[in-house]
């Protein structure tokens, strides 16, 4: 449904700024029951599922390249995001990075 500011729809305000676009058929990816954020899927026919990465970039992968491809993108996700990496079912939730890396010498430089 679209408000415009030419038209008055059912009672709805003619001159809103606002508008409902939709519906869409997206899907949460979810990987070792936690759901991986700023991801979502459209699964497509013919074994293929298009991945939506912060609602900006998009990639068309078959299914079996996209449980080979997800869960590393989850961990870079979780990496950028300031964590270890996603969680697994191992652990009750993701674990904090040191906020700095360790000092190591430089022999024989």
């Amino acid at each position: 449904m679209s408000v415009d500011a030419d038209h008055d729809h059912d009672g709805e305000l003619a001159d809103s700024p606002i508008e409902y676009v939709g519906p869409w058929r997206t899907y949460d990816v979810v990987l070792e029951g936690r759901r991986v954020p700023y991801l979502e899927a459209t699964p497509l026919d013919g074994g293929r599922v298009d991945i939506a990465l912060d609602r900006r970039y998009g990639l068309l992968l078959s299914v079996e390249e996209a449980e080979r491809f997800l869960p590393f993108l989850a961990n870079a996700i979780a990496v950028a995001s300031g964590y270890t990496c996603h969680p697994t079912t191992e652990r009750d939730g993701p674990r904090e990075r040191h906020p700095f890396p360790r000092s190591t010498a430089l022999y024989g430089v």
